[in-house]
């Protein structure tokens, strides 16, 4: 795993990257439902969108990556390659899974964030294991 330098000009872009991402991660997510909606803490069931969901998570990953000093083909493949479009065969995460894996990204520890991105056995969050592998 290579690490980068971070100038000041960098963690100045990064911050107000993060800043953005949260903004947009606000407007996405922040329409929720009125009290009373039926669903998981009161939020409509509502299927996850793929191409929103991994639009922002090869955003995130890419980001932390950054903040992260790390390197290698899962940072290179967020920050340049097109995200996903599609879950799996017969996986249906809800809106309200898709919020809680992109939160646990984003509070993630270096560390953590090195196994998630680990060339040979990469590891996620428990909070983003809502469609498994068979």
């Amino acid at each position: 795993m290579k690490h980068r330098h971070r100038g000041p000009r960098q963690a100045a872009c990064e911050r107000r990257c993060v800043h953005g991402l949260t903004i947009l991660l606000a407007v996405v997510f922040g329409m929720g439902p009125t009290v009373g909606d039926i669903g998981s803490c009161g939020q409509d069931i509502d299927a996850l969108d793929p191409v929103t969901f991994f639009a922002l998570k090869a955003r995130i990953d890419c980001m932390r990556c950054g903040e992260c000093s790390l390197s290698g083909k899962e940072c290179q493949a967020a920050c340049t390659l097109p995200p996903a479009t599609s879950f799996l065969p017969d996986c249906h995460p809800l809106v309200h899974d898709g919020e809680v894996c992109l939160h646990a990204l984003q509070h993630a520890s270096c560390d953590d964030y090195a196994t998630y991105t680990d060339e040979s056995h990469p590891a996620a969050p428990s909070e983003c294991q809502f469609c498994p592998l068979p």
